[in-house]
């Protein structure tokens, strides 16, 4: 009845248990400030007459004011629920059965397990033994494979939080004119490196974006930034009425609000060096500008169990002989709790 792969195949999952502090799925917990609470419970409260029509075919007004918020055309954008669907818009437009995707190892797993139900092939480059990224190393690995049709470079890089620099991306860019390059950039509110430029300066980069780390997971909206040619082709195979209304316009106050936001970013950002700097002494923290940190450490696993003991959650990655913990930064009082049991662990030993 169904393919045959599905029987040994694993999707994305995430472990549930109670917890006090849930540290493991990079969403922004601050609490929104009341006025722009306000203004989304005003925008939802008018827009329930109309939840019997279908939404706009492609999140028109959205696109519109994207545009806006980023001084470009509409024509330069498309919505998709999530960036994972956004993901898989990009294998279905780009590759042929048995083509490949190349992506840095560890990064996120959407890129191969859509890959892998689309028959596209994955291939990766590890930047684990020093966690650094070799472009060099990078763009020899991709000329090695002439099926590979889209790179997806993830920065700053899930789950290390690592960014890439802007040069390093031009110069996979201008190395493969005839390849997709996607840039990921769904931590790109709390990364000091700007990229839009490299989406609009070259006929093959993508920039991904969404609203799912700066506060609203919940409302499933991502969005990619492209020329026209890329957008619509994307929208060529892209399911009509995939952003619900609700969606919509809770995603155009949120952009016409945006610099209501900013202390939470900037909340998120200072928590990161705090937490880094009181983490150092006992572990080794990787570089991050996302709104997590991560934790090399070969106790990983006891770490981990150690932490859902206490009911805090965090997500562990098991990659070969590494094992890293990445810690979602959330409310001060949360991080502290973070913090003292982090500590006391190793304190402990």
């Amino acid at each position: 009845m169904f393919r045959a792969k599905l029987a040994s195949f694993s999707n994305y999952s995430t472990p549930v248990f109670d917890c006090i502090v849930k540290a493991d799925s990079n969403e922004n917990l601050l609490d929104y400030p009341k006025d722009l609470e306000t203004l989304i419970m005003d925008v939802l409260k008018k827009s329930i007459k109309n939840l019997c029509f279908y939404p706009e075919i492609n999140a028109q007004p959205l696109k519109e004011e994207l545009a806006k918020f980023y001084g470009l055309e509409k024509e330069n954008f498309i919505i998709g629920n999530g960036s994972d669907q956004l993901i898989q818009l990009i294998i279905q437009a780009a590759c042929e059965k048995d083509d490949f995707i190349f992506t840095l190892y560890p990064s996120f797993t959407m890129y191969k397990i859509t890959a892998e139900l689309f028959d596209v092939n994955h291939t990766f480059l590890d930047i684990t033994q020093s966690w650094e990224i070799d472009i060099q190393e990078v763009i020899k690995k991709i000329s090695q494979n002439d099926k590979i049709k889209v790179v997806f470079i993830d920065t700053p890089n899930n789950p290390t939080g690592i960014a890439l620099e802007y040069e390093k991306i031009k110069l996979i860019a201008e190395s493969f004119p005839e390849r997709l390059i996607v840039i990921d950039n769904a931590y790109g509110e709390y990364c000091d490196i700007d990229y839009l430029d490299l989406a609009l300066k070259n006929k093959n980069v993508l920039l991904l974006k969404t609203f799912s780390k700066i506060g609203f997971a919940g409302i499933r909206c991502g969005y990619a930034i492209a020329n026209e040619k890329i957008i619509g082709n994307l929208h060529k195979v892209k399911p009509p009425y995939n952003v619900n209304a609700l969606t919509q316009q809770i995603a155009i106050t949120v952009l016409k609000n945006f610099n209501k936001l900013k202390d939470n970013i900037n909340i998120i950002k200072s928590e990161r060096l705090r937490m880094t700097r009181s983490l150092q002494e006992f572990y080794f923290i990787l570089p991050s500008q996302a709104n997590f940190i991560s934790i090399v450490d070969e106790e990983a696993d006891s770490i981990f169990d150690y932490l859902k003991e206490k009911k805090i959650l965090v997500k562990k990655f098991n990659m070969g002989d590494k094992k890293l913990l990445r810690i979602t930064l959330g409310k001060p009082n949360d991080n502290d709790i973070i913090l003292e049991n982090l500590i006391n662990y190793k304190r402990g030993k």
